[in-house]
């Protein structure tokens, strides 16, 4: 009887469990939407409100593609997976939010593989099989295994050309795609066999063809040696060149330049580079370079992987290092690090771009420090500026002793004297002004936030200030702006400045906490000055009006007549000196406020 009971109370923890992982599973499905030729922005901005969980993306970048699908009973993650199949997109989950950015075509793992023969069906091994752009830039090479066959990984799917060599064949070529390329057969050269040498021998059993096969080559080696012994071409064309040119006028190399390039003027590489190249004027590669190059006017490469320094010039479509400007260096794509005593012109860069003056870059996902000016479209990570940083799109940090702009922010901004953004969901900071058409958390004196609240308050406090102020801000925090006066004393000018939060907790009520700091009057060098923090109850009447009270803790420093004149000697807490009194309280503050 106790072994049924037990196996009873197994079998109903079973269910119990089942039913707990399933309702458990249900209520993670909590996204359900139909949506039909939507702008992809606000598909995830739905998903977000149902889901919670913040999403991070680029309008800028989104806006263009659209969603038509229906999601029902499933979680955010998967939601955005769904809508965003077969875009150029990818979400990244972390704790706090989803971040959206564009997949990136070296991410890819892709690759091509074949076979390589002779024109009798032999494979050929050790074969070398190097792989090209359509416009000449290597890209990666392998050799042929004993079987003939290659296989070489790539990161891109798009058409590339295809260069098979080996000793004592002509070079094959051939436009390909990533995949299979199947059987390329090889022909023999005959120049390439200028001095051959030919032994044999016949047996009685063997006819003519059987003794063809017993047959072996002696490639010349000459021609073997002219391939690698390094070879110096003042003026002319040549082919193969692994060696140093010094031009002139002239020097044309169609492939292989791997030595040093010395131009008076001209050098010209058609394709691959390797060394070094340094112009008094030009050096031109129409297609890879891989060492560095040095420039006092011009170095014209299509591919670039080393380093470039320009006096003046350094002009490239792709450089994955360093590039380092007196004047100019203008590149495509650049994945290492821009240093510029003057401009530095990229359309993707990745790594870290400091500034003596300017840096302008498309997409930067690194760090940009500017001793003045660096211009980007997109940056995701964090801006230095001592004199400005202008972004398209900010998602990290933006930080400047003068000024920042940018069109979205979701991070931070720090400015010492102003801040401009379209729509900032993090915090702008500003000594003075902050200017955005959304913003969350402005801190500055002035806000200027399209969507915010602008209002003036008239105030009055313990201690007799009756003050007109200008308050403006955003979503939750406000600036505090205002002059008035105090008829307690001689010098009645009042002047109030300070920073507000702002709590919802319903309609029709908030709760205001602000943080200000008031002069009053001047008298002998000797300013009267109040520092306060009151926390405020904020009833809505209607629309445009508010009527707010309440208490503060208040810090006064003045000299003794003012003390006995605005206030009594009771208090919290009080320190008398040389230069005045000090003196804690508790007070009082009551206002009406017009919003517009």
């Amino acid at each position: 009887m106790k072994q049924k009971r037990t196996t009873a109370c197994r079998v109903w923890m079973s269910i119990a469990i089942m039913l707990a992982t399933a309702l458990g599973v249900r209520a993670q499905g909590n996204i359900t939407l139909k949506l039909l030729d939507e702008p992809l922005p606000k598909a995830l901005q739905l998903i977000e409100q149902q889901g919670g969980k913040s999403i991070i993306f680029s309008v800028s970048e989104t806006e263009k593609h659209r969603v038509s699908t229906d999601l029902s009973g499933i979680t955010q993650a998967e939601a955005i997976d769904h809508i965003l199949w077969g875009k150029p997109f990818v979400a990244k989950e972390r704790p706090e939010c989803f971040v959206i950015q564009r997949k990136k075509d070296r991410d890819a793992s892709l690759g091509i593989a074949g076979m390589v023969m002779d024109v009798k069906g032999e494979p050929i091994p050790n074969c070398n099989v190097q792989v090209f752009t359509t416009d000449s830039v290597y890209v990666n090479g392998a050799t042929t295994d004993k079987e003939g066959c290659f296989s070489i990984p790539l990161k891109r799917d798009e058409e590339y050309r295809m260069q098979v060599s080996y000793i004592g064949y002509k070079t094959a070529y051939r436009q390909c795609q990533v995949g299979h390329v199947g059987t390329i057969v090889m022909n023999h050269d005959a120049m390439r066999l200028s001095e051959v040498k030919v032994t044999g021998m016949r047996a009685e059993s063997r006819n003519e063809e059987q003794a063809d096969t017993l047959r072996t080559v002696a490639v010349s080696r000459r021609k073997q040696a002219a391939e690698v012994i390094p070879s110096v071409n003042i003026i002319g064309v040549s082919n193969n060149r692994k060696s140093l040119a010094l031009g002139a006028l002239g020097n044309v190399v169609r492939e292989k330049a791997y030595g040093l390039q010395i131009a008076g003027l001209s050098n010209h590489v058609g394709d691959m580079g390797g060394g070094v190249a340094i112009a008094g004027l030009s050096n031109t590669s129409g297609g890879s370079y891989y060492g560095i190059q040095v420039s006092g006017l011009g170095n014209i490469s299509r591919g670039m992987m080393g380093i470039q320094v320009a006096g003046l010039g350094n002009i490239t479509r792709d450089t994955r290092a360093i590039q380092v400007a007196g004047l100019t260096n203008i590149s495509k794509e650049l994945y290492g690090i821009q240093i510029s005593g003057l401009t530095n012109i990229s359309q993707d860069a990745y790594g870290l771009q400091l500034a003596g003056l300017t840096n302008i870059s498309k997409d930067v996902y690194g760090l940009q420090v500017g001793g003045l000016t660096n211009i980007a479209q997109d940056t995701y990570g964090l801006q230095l500026a001592g004199l400005f940083n202008v972004s398209h799109d900010l998602y990290g940090m933006q930080l400047a002793g003068l000024f920042n702009c940018a069109k979205d922010v979701y991070g931070l901004q720090f400015a010492g004297l102003m801040n401009v953004a379209k729509r900032a969901r993090g915090v702008q900071f500003a000594a003075i002004l902050n200017v955005a058409e959304e913003s969350d958390f402005p801190i500055g004196l002035i806000n200027i936030i399209k969507q915010g609240d602008k209002g003036v308050a008239l105030t009055y406090d313990m201690l007799g200030n009756a003050v007109m102020s200008f308050r403006s801000g955003g979503k939750y925090t406000y600036g505090i702006f205002g002059v008035g006066c105090n008829a307690q004393i001689e010098e009645r000018l009042v002047v109030e400045a300070g920073y507000g939060l702002q709590v919802p907790v319903c309609r029709w009520l908030d709760v205001n906490n602000e943080f200000k700091a008031t002069t009053m009057g001047y008298n002998s060098g000797y300013t009267r000055s109040n520092f306060s923090y009151l926390l405020a109850p904020s009833l809505t009447l209607w629309r445009h009006c508010n009527l707010f009270a309440g208490a503060s803790i208040n810090y006064f420093m003045s000299d003794r007549a003012s003390a006995a004149t605005l206030l009594s000697n009771a208090g919290l807490w009080r320190k008398e000196g040389d230069r005045g009194i000090g003196q804690l309280y508790l007070g009082y503050q009551v206002g009406v406020q017009y919003v517009f």
